[in-house]
């Protein structure tokens, strides 16, 4: 899949030698030592190319390209904590119309949602409803989704008063799942004076009950430098259907038919769980019980941003 992504960048990029491209790069950092360690890291990096862009000798009329990277890393007590990073490649035709068709594609990973894989491919339109200010898009994506299963099987046994865990497991049985999704993003670009900038975009992206938001807001204060900006970035994240975190079963070991210590049962010490057996067996993960991971999560981040 690698290669397969790294060949379409060489070929896509050498269809646009001599075009011109403006970059942005941006990074935060947070660390804290002591009773603590915490160490943070973010890096995002963007490049796009306007106007009349030349594809392998056909000229391609107000047209906008659009690659950028987003990562961000974390170690906690030394050991890895947050792993997340998403890749984005976007064509606009007719970027500066009333109407602008658009091709987009995106690969992401997010360790701390359980999101081993999430790749998605389509084809939508973007309407301006008040000049660069304020404007709609709607896409048609076809996704894939891969979720975590390294040490994801908690084995547990009738500890007489309480269940306890036996034995981790990975999860092997996981596979990638395809599916249609819709995307809906309303984008509002806000100049607040001669140095403040504002930006707001919410994505909406249903695929039947499973619902995916993705509000992102940025806040850009300019510098005596015009290249070099601070950035205030907030993000906030929710999934109606979140990935499966924990998948806990009987260790059959010690497993006793009809033992007094369930699941449903689970004596002194609470074994929460957000999926029984059968709804996990209908959701396609096999007959466990399972925690989620949370529906809801915020980011917030502050850096530079240089412009080149």
């Amino acid at each position: 899949m690698y290669l397969r992504k790294i060949c379409s960048t060489i070929i896509i990029s050498s269809c646009l030698i001599g075009q011109t491209f403006k970059h942005d790069v941006s990074g935060g950092y947070y660390g804290r030592e002591g009773n603590t360690d915490y160490q943070y890291y973010n890096f995002a990096w963007s490049t796009t190319a306007y106007g009349d862009i030349n594809f392998g000798g056909m000229v391609l009329k107000d047209s906008e390209l659009l690659f950028a990277l987003d990562k961000n890393n974390s170690t906690w007590q030394g050991q890895p904590y947050e792993n997340d990073q998403s890749l984005l490649f976007k064509f606009d035709l007719w970027a500066n119309g009333k109407i602008s068709p658009f091709l987009i594609a995106e690969t992401s990973y997010d360790e701390a949602l359980g999101i081993k894989d999430r790749t998605n491919f389509g084809v939508g339109a973007k309407y301006r409803l008040i000049g660069d200010m304020l404007s709609i898009s709607a896409a048609f994506l076809s996704e894939s989704e891969e979720t975590a299963g390294k040490n994801a099987i908690q084995l547990y046994a009738d500890f007489g008063d309480s269940l306890g865990v036996t034995a981790y497991k990975n999860n092997s049985d996981l596979k990638p799942t395809s599916y249609s999704r819709v995307s809906i993003r309303p984008k509002l670009k806000l100049p607040l004076g001669e140095n403040f900038y504002y930006e707001s975009e919410y994505y909406y992206k249903p695929a039947g009950d499973d619902v995916l938001t993705n509000w992102k807001n940025s806040f850009s204060i300019k510098t005596a430098a015009e290249w070099l900006n601070i950035e205030i970035k907030y993000n906030i994240k929710t999934d109606s259907r979140p990935a499966p975190k924990i998948f806990m079963a009987y260790d059959p070991r010690y497993y006793t038919p009809g033992q007094n210590i369930t699941f449903t049962n689970p004596g002194k010490g609470a074994v929460s769980f957000d999926r029984d057996m059968e709804q996990s067996k209908a959701d396609g993960f096999g007959e466990y019980y399972i925690k989620d991971y949370k529906a809801n999560d915020n980011t917030i981040t502050i850096g530079i941003n240089i412009t080149f």
